[in-house]
Parts: C-alpha cells; structure tokens; sequence
C-alpha cells in the first residue's frame, strides 16, 4: 500500500493500481502429514513491488543454482564470483549508466585473455544509493534532512572456470587472472579514466543456520538477489517526496531493460534447464520444486483475502480436497 501511494504521487497510476490489487487473495494447500504451501495467488509482477521482489528472488537463486550445478557436474568447473564497479551517478544519469555497464561487460567479456580463461558466465545488475539521513544543522542545532542523490550500479558476476585454473601451470601460462590485470581490463571496457573497484574471491560453502549452502547455492544467492531493495524507498525515516523521487528514478531507469544474462557453458545449461530468462514474469507462485503440491492426497485448501480496512489478510474459506480416485472408490463403494 505504501508503493501504491508512492506509484500515485510519482505519476504511474497504472503502475498504482496493479501495485494494490497485488496479492489481495492468497491460497494455500496443506497435504495429510505436510506443510502448508502456497498454491494460488495474484501478483503484480512489478519490479518494485516488495512481494513480488521476494518471489522473484527465491525462484532466481533456485533455477540459477541449478544451472551452477549441471556446468559442475559436466565439465568440473569452479566459480568465481566477481564484483565490478563504476562511480555513482544521480537519479537523472541512471538509465545511461546501466546502458554503460551492460556495454562494458561485453567488451571486457569479449577481450582475448577473458575469453580464453574463462568459459561461462552469468551477470546481473545491482542498484543500491547512498545513505539518506538526518544531521545536525550547525547554525540552527534543528535536525535536517540531507538527501545523497548518488546512485551506484554495479555487475555481480559468476565466472564459470576449468578445475586446473588455480593450478601453477595456469598462473604461468597467463590463464589465470589476477586482480590487478581484472582492475586494469574493467577500466578499458568501462571506457573510464580512473581504477574502477573490482572485488574477486572464490566461490565457496558457507554455513546457514543449522546447515552448509553448497559453492554454487552460496554463488548463486550473492548473484540472483533481486537488482534492488525495497527498503531503500519503503521507509518510514525517509521523506515522502524523496522516496517519491526514487522510485520514479527506478522506474524509469529500469523500463524494459535486461538485468540478468548468461554466456557460455552457463548459458548452455540455463537452455538445457529452460532457465535461461531470469527475468520471465511466469509463475511467482511455484518458485522451485519444493513447491510443488502433490494432486494424490487429500489437501487442506485455505484462501485468505485481504481487507483493506483492517489492513490484514482474513481467512475466507476453508475446505478438504478429495483426490479424484478417492471420490471414485467412494462412489464404488
């Protein structure tokens, strides 16, 4: 309802509307013995929208870890995870940005060294913007706003490689790409007159909670995580015009633009898994095979509509589906 009012005050009264009909029922089955799990429900859609956001996220991380999981399994790659910068640019310059980072990733991508080293990739877009606070004004001692409007876009990028990249042999033949020759490569591709920040580090397991992400699960969270965040324009310490501002900056910038691409042995294993489009608006409701509803047992089926008045979901019905073969044999019987 927030980004609603925001849509509203920004101009997309369309955009308004599709944002407040969002997910306004939701309907959930729980199998005998089971967990609930979400089996029908309305999203918008919208790149801004919070929920849709989470959704999205979910079914990126599941369908990109999979790939990372096939290019594993057949060619003994190892990834490496890779963070490439440019300097912030406002609200106004944001669109053109986006437009020089994709340009830049196929030029550095396309250099005779990177191709040669490595053998599949997958990179996404990342906005986030500087801190908007409140500080101390020296002459009057009251508390003012100031507004950062800098914006900082940047690639998070997998790079697929062969097992012996590591190896001594590689790093004597020159196929193994230190930092240094990675900083100097962006800058050209980037077409920039300074040292662009590039972050490299190795993928690895990391624990979570009470168990171990795999490499390529830990990769592909870092990677498949939504372009934007929420909470960098739905929040209550930020003031309305400003967060008005960012999100017709957002919008704007992000209309119709490709955020997520893949190449090589990743884009080969995304087609194989009819992955290879991030960005689909398919199905929000199923986002990986745990989601899956089982149609042979008996299921709990519970709609929840939202009331706007109470500003809370309220449980609308409840009923017990009857697999077809049972109601059969009941007839039979």
């Amino acid at each position: 309802m927030k980004l609603y009012e925001l849509y509203e005050k920004a101009g997309y009264p369309e955009y308004a509307a599709r944002t407040r009909d969002c997910a306004t029922f939701l309907e959930f089955a729980t199998p005998e013995g089971g967990e609930r799990k979400l089996r029908t429900a309305n999203f918008c859609k919208l790149r801004l929208c919070p929920m849709c956001i989470g959704r999205r996220a979910r079914q990126n991380v599941w369908k990109l870890s999979r790939v990372l999981d096939m290019v594993e399994a057949e060619h003994g790659a190892k990834f490496i995870f890779l963070t490439l910068t440019m300097q912030n640019v406002d609200g106004e310059h944001l669109s053109a940005a986006l437009e020089q980072l994709t340009k830049a990733w196929d030029r550095f991508a396309r250099q005779r060294p990177v191709a040669r080293s490595v053998k599949g990739w997958f990179r996404s877009i990342e906005i986030t913007r500087g801190d908007d606070r409140y500080h101390k004004d020296r002459k009057t001692g009251r508390m003012v706003f100031k507004a950062d409007n800098g914006y900082h876009p940047h690639l998070h990028v997998i790079l697929a490689v062969e097992p012996d990249y590591f190896s001594r042999e590689s790093r004597k033949s020159g196929k193994y790409l230190n930092q240094s020759d990675l900083v100097e490569r962006w800058r050209k591709a980037l077409r920039v007159d300074y040292a662009p920040s590039v972050q490299i580090e190795t993928a690895k397991a990391k624990r979570k909670g009470g168990g171990v992400d795999s490499a390529s699960l830990a990769a592909a969270k870092e990677a498949a995580k939504y372009p934007i965040k929420d909470e960098e324009y739905i929040d209550p310490d930020l003031p309305e015009d400003r967060a008005v501002e960012i999100v017709r900056d957002y919008t704007e910038a992000l209309r119709k633009r490709r955020l997520m691409a893949f190449g090589g042995w990743l884009k080969d294993a995304a087609r194989a898994l009819d992955a290879d489009n991030l960005e689909d608006d398919g199905d929000l409701v199923h986002v990986s095979d745990d989601d899956v509803i089982r149609d042979d047992v008996k299921l709990l089926i519970e709609r929840f509509d939202w009331h706007f008045g109470a500003g809370d979901y309220i449980l609308a019905s409840r009923e017990i589906s009857v697999p077809l073969k049972d109601m059969r044999k009941e007839k039979t019987e």
